[in-house]
């Protein structure tokens, strides 16, 4: 069942990185930061993003994983799919006292200044919720959306 789970979240994160402006060679100062923070990265793919933030979609620790960088070569922000069972106890209680038995469809750790925040889509017996929670488990935002 994870196996399937990565494999769609690998799969979203490829047709994302398809909207993206691919380039042939990143920025060498962020393709450092890039091999020194993430050794053993996988599948990488670099891009342009709309804004001008240099992007890239890659595997790591069996995470499908999307990392920011502006044009000094910082990284600004990162997205990284993720399994229910790994977030922190401090979101999974929140989740879980304020749904009755979720289904967790899917789990993004969002990390930029701000902080690491994190988005799931949820299932409630019959209701989908988009729902935002910080890291210490307060709820930020849930809204229903369709099925």
């Amino acid at each position: 069942m994870k196996k399937i789970f990565l494999a769609a979240a690998f799969l979203t994160a490829t047709v994302i990185s398809s909207f993206a402006n691919p380039i042939e060679k990143a920025d060498p100062k962020a393709e450092a930061v890039f091999n020194k923070q993430f050794a053993g990265a996988q599948s990488t793919i670099w891009s342009k993003t709309e804004e001008g933030l240099l992007k890239v979609n890659f595997v790591w620790g069996g995470h499908s994983t999307v990392v920011y960088f502006n044009d000094k070569a910082e990284i600004v922000g990162s997205i990284r799919n993720m399994f229910y069972d790994q977030l922190p106890l401090t979101i999974i209680r929140s989740v879980e006292s304020k749904y009755q038995s979720p289904v967790v469809i899917e789990v993004r750790e969002v990390s930029n200044e701000e902080g690491t925040k994190y988005a799931l889509v949820l299932e409630e017996k019959t209701k989908r919720y988009n729902v935002r929670l910080n890291s210490l488990g307060e709820i930020l935002s849930s809204e229903k959306v369709k099925k």
